[in-house]
């Protein structure tokens, strides 16, 4: 068999067993990676940091395990960083039934954190509270937006140890008659719910979303048009997030984690639990690209052979 033939048939199990290698090596290792972090990703940071601890975020959590790849690194950093800041939220869901106990369960990871470092975890009901699930994801954002105490009437969260109670009975809830009091909305999605989010909220609150990487491009239409206060993208935002958490913004002399936009230095919680998904499974990206790029060069090549040798033939034929 020529070289040519070869190159053009590899085993895809061969080439298989290379993209497991390749996409799960690198998870084993802490691979350094220089990074620039995105304007909209430092502008996401800066927000954060610089919330009033005394008003809620209403948090959107329209995501489920299909893109926990991307979605559960960002909103590991989001809850870390309203832990850490004492920042109380209010969580709903609208793209999936599933979403809010997939959002309970990265809670309870953030508060196994808190636990073993000695630190007191989010109290339910206390520090957050909980809605739900709403069916129509457009109906129910319009709800919110406009009459935010008729849209969640009825709704009951659970105190640590106590019965079912109507939410508005919470701290977190207790000044809060419409969506202008929540200080920002933030949405962590893999679904068009943010692009529900901007056309009924816009103009009443800050907005700040996390997106994955193919909602990037539409995403950044919002932000470019200043209907964001930032945002993150994808697993390179995921990534970004978790590096910012750790260096901070105008903190120290690096280029890129500075920002003269904004030269105000915004401290992160250097040295805390700050790496997640986005700094491990970033590398593993660069792996499976790289891979990608020479399995197409190699496929090239064995077809521009492969036209050599055909072309030789028919010559010598003649």
């Amino acid at each position: 068999m020529s070289i040519a033939n070869k190159l053009q048939t590899l085993p895809k199990t061969a080439i298989y067993g290379i993209l497991i290698l390749c996409t799960s090596l690198p998870l084993f290792f802490q691979i350094p990676l220089p990074n620039n972090p995105d304007q909209a990703s430092k502008d996401f940071f800066r927000e954060m940091m610089t919330l009033d601890a005394s008003k809620p975020v209403l948090l959107s959590s329209d995501w489920t395990n299909s893109t926990r790849g991307e979605s559960k690194g960002q909103m590991k950093s989001v809850l870390r960083m309203f832990m850490r800041r004492g920042q109380k939220f209010v969580l709903y869901s609208t793209a999936d039934p599933q979403a809010p106990q997939v959002a309970l369960d990265v809670i309870a990871e953030v508060n196994r954190e808190r636990i073993k470092k000695n630190q007191e975890p989010y109290k339910r009901f206390e520090d957050y509270v909980v809605l739900g699930f709403f069916p129509n994801a457009e109906a129910a954002i319009n709800g919110l937006a406009n009459d935010f105490k008729a849209t969640v009437k009825g709704r009951k969260d659970f105190p640590v140890g106590k019965e079912a109670t109507d939410v508005f009975q919470s701290p977190v809830l207790k000044d809060v008659d419409s969506i202008k009091d929540f200080q920002m909305v933030v949405v962590v999605t893999a679904s068009k719910t943010s692009n529900f989010t901007v056309e009924r909220v816009y103009g009443k609150t800050k907005l700040a979303f996390a997106v994955t990487g193919v909602m990037g491009p539409e995403t950044k239409v919002y932000y470019q048009s200043k209907q964001l206060v930032g945002f993150v993208n994808g697993l390179k935002g995921a990534f970004d997030i978790e590096q910012l958490m750790e260096k901070g913004l105008n903190v120290d002399s690096s280029a890129s984690f500075r920002d003269d936009t904004h030269p105000a230095p915004v401290e992160g919680f250097k040295g805390d639990d700050n790496v997640g998904q986005g700094t491990r499974y970033f590398p593993t990206l660069h792996f499976a690209m790289a891979l990608m790029i020479i399995m197409v060069i190699l496929g090239n090549v064995g077809m521009v052979l492969a036209k050599k040798d055909s072309s030789k033939k028919e010559l010598g034929g003649r």
